[in-house]
């Protein structure tokens, strides 16, 4: 057995229900990350819920995992977008480092796809997707390339997109050629997102030898937005371009 696994087993067992840290109670653990993991609390003060991130026990013997889970702390800090939760405070317990977020009550794309079996049309996934385009917008605006867009990570609460989990999320200053990487990244991995709703509708049997490009029947402004995003044809090189290829297929749809 690999020593990582025997330090998730030794040293990162998730905090039991009703543990106390500092003025929250912890709920119930939500998920596992590789450098933390996420627990559902309660403020004993005002009743309010929210969202702790603990660095991993076995993570927060280096120095070095301790700096990386301070920087992610402070980017968050730094992002003030309605559909990001907000970092509210960060905390120390001994030698285990801790932050507080926002809760956003809803349910991740993977969550809705896998185990709801929930179906998106088209025009529904496109609609999504531009939302999500705007938070990646801002993010770039700002320097800041998120570099986890995956379905777990991506939020939906009666409509509307939230962005979590920024542990892979890097600002870059100046770098041109790092930025630009850094952008084609986050493109992608949209195109894979979209990808994931497309495919929510299809009633065939996937085959290893047909592409999504057989398999599926997409509007053609659909398929060249996807095939850009996917570096399959001559990628997208900002995100005004992609907002517009985006409304212009949502309105062909619409008609």
């Amino acid at each position: 057995m690999k020593w990582s696994y025997v330090n998730r087993w030794i040293f990162d067992k998730p905090l039991k229900n009703r543990t106390s840290l500092n003025i929250y109670e912890v709920d119930k653990c939500l998920g596992f990350g590789a450098y933390g993991m996420i627990y559902l609390c309660t403020d004993k003060r005002s009743g309010k819920k929210y969202v702790v991130k603990q660095l991993r026990p076995s993570k927060g013997k280096k120095q070095r995992e301790c700096e990386r889970f301070k920087d992610e702390a402070a980017l968050l800090r730094k992002i003030e977008h309605p559909a990001v939760p907000a970092l509210i405070e960060e905390f120390k317990i001994g030698t285990l480092h801790y932050y507080v977020m926002e809760y956003v009550e809803g349910d991740n794309i993977e969550d809705l796809l896998f185990f709801q079996n929930q179906k998106f049309t088209e025009i529904e996934a496109l609609d999504l997707m531009t939302q999500l385009l705007s938070i990646i917008n801002y993010l770039h605006q700002h320097k800041i390339f998120h570099l986890d867009i995956r379905p777990p990570n991506v939020l939906v609460r009666e409509g509307i997109v939230y962005l979590i989990d920024f542990g892979l999320a890097k600002q870059v200053e100046d770098e041109e050629k790092e930025m630009s990487n850094y952008r084609q990244d986050d493109y992608y991995d949209l195109g894979q997102i979209l990808l994931f709703l497309l495919y929510s509708e299809f009633k065939g049997k996937k085959s290893k030898k047909r592409t999504w490009l057989e398999e599926l029947t997409l509007h053609p402004a659909t398929v060249k937005l996807l095939k850009k995003l996917l570096g399959i044809s001559e990628p997208y090189t900002n995100g005004d371009k992609i907002e517009n290829d985006l409304k212009s297929v949502r309105e062909a749809l619409k008609k």
